[in-house]
């Protein structure tokens, strides 16, 4: 079975704390303490993204510090060729690969907006029957009746807000991508 080289590497090399990791350890090696205080996050991310870089980088059991590999250093030339070969006329073709790459965000903001529709139509359900409950039993206090009613009117004109802003999100999305696809870095 081939090990396909080039994926694993990309995935290592993938995100920015892990290319720190690389380079900070490349030039001295580092306790987990050392890297921890560096880059300022929590143990448990610090573990998954020195899980993410084993074979690039090393403890050493005696010293109690990672280094780097041999295959960790290839990384890093990797990154280096990459950094040196892409010359500033392609750094529009760069963005547009970095905007499409974030373009993720447009299915997650519908969502976010499907979530709250509906929250609000069950809130809106459960008060509805808080208000037959109102209208059917003699013994809850007048001013319950009206409070529920108050609030079932405020969270309908929340539903067709929330309508509204869902079917004019991904105009709004489009335009804003647009925007920051037409300025300048």
């Amino acid at each position: 079975m081939s090990i396909p080289s080039e994926n694993v590497i990309i995935q290592a090399i993938a995100h920015d704390i892990r290319r720190g990791i690389l380079r900070i350890v490349n030039k001295e090696p580092r306790t987990f303490t050392d890297l921890l205080q560096y880059f300022d996050i929590s143990t448990g991310k610090l573990n998954y993204h020195l899980n993410q870089i084993k074979g690039f980088i090393a403890r050493n059991d005696e010293t109690i510090k990672y280094e780097i590999t041999s295959l960790g250093k290839k990384a890093l030339k990797i990154l280096d060729v990459i950094n040196r070969e892409i010359p500033e006329t392609d750094q529009p073709l760069l963005k547009e690969a970095f905007l499409s790459q974030k373009e993720i965000g447009k299915p997650l903001v519908l969502q976010g907006i499907n979530i709250g529709i509906g929250m609000i139509c069950f809130i809106m359900i459960i008060h509805a029957f808080l208000a037959v409950i109102a209208l059917t039993d003699p013994n809850i206090p007048f001013f319950i009746l009206p409070l529920l009613l108050t609030l079932l009117l405020g969270e309908f004109g929340i539903l067709i807000w929330l309508i509204r802003v869902k079917i004019a999100a991904p105009v709004f999305i489009e335009r804003f991508t647009k925007h920051i696809r037409d300025t300048e870095p």
